[in-house]
């Protein structure tokens, strides 16, 4: 009887403390190596940091892939390996309408390590490992060639990736009569990685786009919405140049259950179109689902973990694991 009765505390207070709990997106985008070297915003939630506001937070998101194509019509891929992306977040408060921010990025072609695990998993739950054993174990193996446009790494690559800045405008803010924002969201993505190695796209993109965040629609279960929307547009890159689209639209669909005041549950669906002009499935649009959770610590710190999955196509990475720890000051 007790612990009911302490069970039934605790969800109270979760009920009561939700509207006090800032919640977001995953802060993950699809990490196909062809498609990681452009500006694809990552979801952001549509309230802004106040003035003097400060918003620190440190990713990993390693991604595994085994895939290999031909449409048959002079186009052919293989795409064996993994990326992982180390990433320094910092946003920043600078007006009472004005949200300023930079990534920082790391990235890490390699072999990997998560082949085994992969193998394991499916051959536990009865899965197919049919793809995976068509590949050797931790071995790079990208090679592209679209009617005569190709690329081609068989060795492991690192460093620095292509650096963006980011600002939020908001639009409509929350009040204590709604519980619904809005913000105007933009990445500048400059070219400072290697691309050469996938480290970035030898491009200049520009995304423009909105951020919606919802407490009210779902409030009688604890959860919010958040929707992203926009466009990118994309510079003359160095990667597959030939095939290269200027532009494509993205899109998301976060939904954050807040099971008690410092444990949230999330489920996110993303969506780009094709960045590039190629019948090739692994360089066309994409849907990816991610799923996981978010623990709200003591001192405004907070800890995301989940897991990625491709949807519909190969556009995205067969699976993928992140780790976000943030802080605000």
């Amino acid at each position: 009887m007790r612990v009911f009765t302490s069970l039934l505390v605790l969800l109270a207070t979760a009920r009561i403390c939700a509207a006090a709990v800032q919640q977001a997106p995953v802060y993950v985008a699809n990490q196909n190596p062809f498609v990681q070297i452009y500006g694809l915003p990552k979801a952001e939630a549509g309230f802004c940091l106040p003035r003097g506001g400060w918003d620190v937070a440190f990713l990993y998101y390693v991604s595994n892939n085994a895939f290999s194509d031909d449409t048959g019509s002079g186009e052919t891929m293989v795409w064996d390996g993994e990326t992982a992306q180390y990433t320094l977040k910092v946003r920043y408060g600078l007006f009472d309408r004005l949200e300023l921010g930079v990534d920082v990025p790391f990235v890490q072609h390699s072999g990997g390590y998560l082949d085994s695990m992969i193998r394991e998993f499916h051959t536990f739950f009865g899965f197919p490992n049919d793809r995976q054993d068509e590949f050797e174990k931790n071995r790079i193996n990208y090679d592209v060639n679209s009617n005569g446009t190709t690329y081609r790494m068989s060795e492991p690559h690192s460093g620095p990736g292509d650096i963006r800045f980011t600002a939020g405008l908001p639009l409509l803010q929350a009040s204590a009569s709604s519980r619904r924002s809005l913000a105007l969201r933009s990445v500048l993505k400059l070219p400072t990685g290697d691309s050469d190695y996938l480290l970035g796209s030898g491009s200049t993109d520009l995304a423009v786009g909105l951020a919606y965040s919802d407490y009210e629609l779902l409030d009688s279960i604890n959860t919010a919405l958040t929707l992203n929307l926009g466009v990118l547009y994309m510079g003359d890159g160095d990667v597959l140049r030939d095939i290269q689209k200027h532009a494509a639209g993205y899109g998301g669909l976060s939904a954050g259950w807040l099971v008690f005041q410092w444990l949230e549950l999330k489920l996110q669906l993303d969506v780009h179109t094709a960045m590039y002009d190629s019948d090739l499935v692994q360089l066309g649009s994409s849907v990816q689902l991610l799923a996981g959770g978010t623990v709200h610590g003591p001192g405004d710190v907070v800890v995301d973990f989940g897991i990625s999955e491709q949807v519909i196509t190969d556009a995205t990475p067969d699976v993928g694991f992140y780790l976000m720890i943030a802080h605000a000051l």
